[in-house]
Parts: C-alpha cells; structure tokens; sequence
C-alpha cells in the first residue's frame, strides 16, 4: 500500500510539473519562423517582429513564440496634470480699424 502510494505521488508531481511546460500544436508548428505579430489597425493589419502589449486586445495572428512568453513592461509614469505658471502681464489685441473699401453706404 505505502508503494502504491509513493509511485502515485511521484507520478502526480511528474503530471504536475509537465502542465508548466505546455505549447500548443499551433506555437509547436510555428516557432521556428520568424516572429511576427499582427494586430488590427485603423487601415488594416500592421505586422511587428515583437509582441505591442499594449495592442493585445487587437492581436489577429502570431507566428513564433506566443506573446505572454514575452516580459510584459511595466506601464509608463503618468504625469500629474498642472497649471501653466501665472503671468503679471495682459496682451491685448488691438481693434480693428475699418478702412473705406469695407463700409458700406446704407441706402
């Protein structure tokens, strides 16, 4: 019983320990091309030979490792929004002065 047990044990961790490593037949098939990675764009589909997670939602098609293999960046440091600095003086333009060729006589 206790062999039983042991051999059952060391054949879960194995199962276990497969389940990390899983490609699909799709990534199997094409991981030796080139990468390239394809996302839906305004005009059409645009091509890049790095994963734009960014884009992830519009991924159409991947050929190459899949793209969560890739290190996500962290997202970029987002700027506090402030006021311009005040100034001490006002610019005014200046009036219009109508010149004769743009009055118009009433009748």
């Amino acid at each position: 019983m206790q062999k039983t047990l042991k051999h059952s044990l060391i054949l879960a961790s194995l199962l276990g320990l497969s389940a990390c490593g899983y490609v699909d037949p799709y990534e199997e098939a094409v991981y030796d091309q080139d990468p390239r990675y394809c996302y839906r764009q305004l005009g059409g589909i645009e091509c890049f030979s790095e994963p734009v997670h960014r884009d992830a939602a519009r991924l159409v098609n991947y050929y190459g490792p899949h793209p969560s293999r890739f290190n996500t960046p962290s997202p970029p440091n987002r700027l506090e929004p402030a006021a311009p600095p005040p100034v001490t003086y006002y610019v005014r333009d200046p009036d219009p002065v109508p010149d004769d060729s743009t009055v118009h006589s009433v009748k």
